[in-house]
């Protein structure tokens, strides 16, 4: 889906509420108009930064500074969340019970399990999330408050270069900004929601993709998404990198993971390590 369509139906499992451990160390602040979670590297660069995008669940789970907080430690680099959904935020606790239901991986459960997971997902989306909430915060919108912000962070601020890592609702902004018309420098997509072909034909900058095992909203896009992003690698000579090795994972794993599986933890660290390494030589 283009950013210009409107909103998005979120797959199952961006409705998973997997929490990591420990407490936000940033700040909130404001910068024309856009509020933002800051976590300081401790560099103090003021020439480069990293915005992250957040998944659909935005600041309502701590995930999203937790995972700012380990950049900001990592690469030196300040980390710039934009609040995607301006306050508004998913309340977890009234879609718990199908939040266990779409704990595993589709592949591990039975048939019948599989179709009552997803009947329960659009039940929840119809009941708890609904329409009006996804006309509220459609991806144009969110892709607009990206952009402002960073445009801001150059303007205002002084940045000279930005990266972008964005997850799931996000990762579809990390595509999106890719493009040859964008505030950002060197971008980082992690399993998007849904896109189309002339999403990834039109990215011209440094681009990396992480994608999950097993994606209920990516998989039938992937291989055209691979092939295109070989097109753009050799015809536009654009640094591209997929990393398609990500065991026992699913849709929001980057965000959102399952720490007590050994496999998702794995998968998850070193993906923060190699999107770390991508923003070192890129960036």
């Amino acid at each position: 889906m283009s950013a210009a369509s409107g909103a998005t139906k979120p797959c199952a499992d961006c409705l998973r509420g997997y929490r990591l451990e420990g407490g936000p160390k940033g700040k909130m602040e404001e910068l024309d108009g856009v509020s933002y979670y800051l976590a300081e590297g401790p560099k103090g660069d003021k020439e480069r930064a990293i915005v992250l995008a957040s998944d659909l669940f935005g600041f309502g789970l701590p995930n999203t500074k937790l995972v700012a907080d380990w950049f900001a430690e990592n690469t030196g680099l300040s980390v710039f969340v934009p609040d995607l959904f301006e306050g508004d935020y998913i309340d977890t606790s009234v879609i718990q019970s199908q939040l266990d239901a779409v704990e595993e991986p589709m592949k591990e459960k039975t048939f019948f399990g599989r179709i009552a997971a997803k009947a329960g997902f659009i039940w929840a989306i119809l009941r708890y999330i609904g329409p009006e909430w996804l006309r509220r915060h459609s991806p144009a919108r969110a892709k607009y408050l990206t952009v402002k912000l960073s445009t801001s962070l150059k303007e205002k601020l002084g940045y000279q270069r930005l990266g972008l890592v964005g997850y799931c609702f996000g990762g579809s902004i990390a595509v999106w900004l890719a493009a040859a018309d964008s505030p950002i420098d060197v971008s980082v997509c992690f399993h998007p929601s849904r896109l189309t072909l002339q999403d990834f034909e039109a990215i011209r900058k440094p681009f990396m993709l992480v994608c999950a095992e097993e994606d209920m909203s990516f998989d039938g896009m992937k291989p055209f998404a691979l092939a295109a992003l070989d097109k753009v690698r050799s015809k536009h000579s654009i640094p591209v990198q997929v990393w398609d090795d990500n065991a026992g994972t699913t849709h929001g794993f980057g965000c959102r993971p399952n720490m007590k599986r050994a496999d998702v933890r794995e998968s998850y660290e070193k993906s923060n390590a190699r999107t770390k390494a991508w923003f070192e030589e890129h960036l």
